[in-house]
């Protein structure tokens, strides 16, 4: 087992949590570190995530990300139900069932945690600190249409009234900049990634 973290509380929590779901060691990689575990999995993952389970196939190895900087580590019992859930879905797939979350923190995989580490539903459902969005910053307008969209980040744009696919044609055109700066708002459903 590669346990690439310092933090005390999870190697305890992981060594617990193996030894009471009877998972194996040789083939298991734990970090806490996401960039690590980008690099061992070979793809990026969300920084929001709390935690994660993968196997790598052609490594033929069980990857665990315990992302401490997600968790809310003032709730007594929130890495620990983290650590748990994802050795659980470690088990699950040596077990046979591949199946993922349906809804988190409302389906059967929340349950199991809850008997498995004796928290609660809304233990569990608020183990994770909250996401923080970007805020609304820049504004582009339709050069055909006039219709104007909020974004969260800059980018290249065609105006979805005025085509339903990617349209050159009808590229949204930068109208405000750091919106947020100047105090202004963006309009009423113009939401934007």
């Amino acid at each position: 087992m590669i346990l690439d973290t310092q933090d005390e509380a999870t190697i305890e929590l992981v060594r617990a949590y193996v030894a009471r779901l009877a998972l194996p060691t040789d083939r298991l990689w734990v970090t806490t570190d996401r960039r690590r575990f980008e690099s061992w999995l070979g793809r990026r993952v969300a920084a929001s995530l709390g935690g994660a389970y993968a196997y790598h196939p052609r490594r033929q190895v069980h990857l665990v990300l315990i992302n401490l900087r997600r968790i809310d580590l003032s709730q007594p019992k929130a890495l620990e139900i983290v650590v748990a859930e994802e050795l659980l879905h470690m088990r699950d797939y040596l077990d046979g069932d591949r199946r993922r979350h349906a809804k988190h923190g409302y389906d059967r995989i929340a349950y199991r945690v809850a008997a498995l580490t004796g928290a609660s539903l809304e233990e569990i459902r608020n183990c994770l600190v909250p996401p923080r969005r970007r805020p609304i910053r820049y504004l582009y307008a339709c050069p055909a249409c006039g219709l104007k969209v909020a974004r969260r980040r800059r980018g290249t744009w065609s105006c979805g009234r005025c085509s339903p696919r990617f349209d050159p044609r009808f590229i949204l055109r930068l109208v405000a900049d750091d919106l947020d700066a100047v105090g202004q708002h963006a309009p009423e459903g113009a939401d934007g990634p």
